[in-house]
């Protein structure tokens, strides 16, 4: 039997990964810890909606971001041509591409908030205007250095996440860590939900020697921080790169 590997993302947004999964003869459950809903702009996002144009920098936080952006604007991204959008890794990068975005910049190493402070052109930001669009909540690091290098910051806010809930039964079922020989990570918040959840069912101190695979040093962390002995970096954030990652055990212990 092939590896069995837990699937924490999104129902909509897991196909790929379980085909992946499934392409190496090995079995993908479907456990998503993230339910991801758009949500009703408030006046201020509406203001920032109608003035996109205006802005000098348009930073997209995750492939949601985009979509939800997208749908909002109904599926008008042409007001986005005289704007440098910035893409916070390669799958949010390719989503825009899709789109039909071409001045997008991306981070050479790191594709967190981190990775897109160091891009050069966003070192001296001195009377410009940025427009962040992300999920509620989430980290201020962006905004606040952006801040300081004299840009004027704006968010909109398209969409919500929420953990999903699950019965005991299932719980019990699905997080036998016998029946699982990986998990697979996108965010230091599904990693946090899936403890949540494990925990409610006494399941928690079995994951924890689970190997998980995450999608960067950040999760790695916060991982680390949790309990994990066997963390498994992916090179790129990209399902391929998440599943090469597990094929093969590179930058294990986090050395990526």
């Amino acid at each position: 039997m092939g590896k069995r590997i837990l699937v924490t993302r999104p129902y909509n947004q897991s196909a790929n990964l379980c085909s992946f999964i499934e392409q190496r003869g090995w079995q993908a459950i479907k456990f998503p810890v993230i339910e991801i809903q758009r949500k009703a702009l408030s006046e201020k996002d509406s203001l920032h909606l109608q003035h996109i144009e205006q802005y000098k920098y348009v930073f997209f936080i995750s492939v949601n971001a985009v979509n939800f952006a997208y749908e909002i604007l109904n599926h008008d991204f042409e007001r986005l041509k005289q704007v440098k959008c910035i893409a916070v890794g390669l799958a949010t990068y390719n989503q825009l591409i899709d789109y039909g975005v071409t001045n997008i910049l991306l981070p050479d190493l790191e594709f967190n908030s981190e990775g897109i402070l160091a891009i050069p052109e966003l070192q001296d930001l001195s009377g410009q205007s940025c427009l962040i669009i992300r999920g509620a909540g989430g980290r201020e690091l962006l905004a606040s250095t952006l801040q300081a290098r004299g840009a004027s910051v704006d968010y909109m806010e398209v969409y919500i996440r929420e953990r999903v809930s699950y019965t005991s039964e299932a719980v019990n079922l699905t997080l036998d860590a016998g029946n699982l020989d990986a998990i697979v990570i996108y965010s230091a918040e599904a990693l946090q939900n899936l403890m949540q959840i494990a925990a409610e069912v006494k399941k928690k101190n079995s994951l924890l020697l689970i190997p998980l695979v995450v999608i960067s040093r950040r999760v790695y962390a916060v991982a680390k921080d949790i309990g994990f002995t066997k963390i498994i970096i992916a090179n790129e954030t990209t399902d391929a790169a998440m599943i090469n990652a597990l094929n093969n055990g590179e930058n294990c212990g986090g050395s990526n």
